[in-house]
């Protein structure tokens, strides 16, 4: 029992020491694609700074907006085929 305080003192005094830690808060962006865009060049543009800018964080992230917006856009398409005037969301933490 009393390596259980223990533990559980440490955990609490961990996690105060952790309040300069900020809020970060979960955005949607409406996009409408205009001419020339492609998923990538979308991609590259909304990809958050604290993603890092691997080819990794990259590719995850731009899957994602696909995942997203499969039903309503490209479910018949072409894979990451974006049209001129078509709505993606996008979203990220911020």
């Amino acid at each position: 029992m009393h390596i259980r305080h223990q533990l559980l003192a440490l955990i609490v005094t961990t996690l105060l020491s952790c309040s300069s830690v900020e809020a970060k808060e979960y955005t949607t962006v409406v996009y409408t694609v205009g001419a020339g865009d492609t998923l990538n060049s979308i991609a590259q543009t909304y990809l958050p700074p604290d993603r890092g800018s691997s080819w990794q964080a990259f590719a995850e992230f731009k899957e994602g907006i696909f995942e997203y917006n499969y039903d309503k856009v490209f479910v018949n398409r072409e894979p990451y085929e974006v049209r001129l005037g078509d709505s993606l969301l996008i979203t990220s933490w911020n």
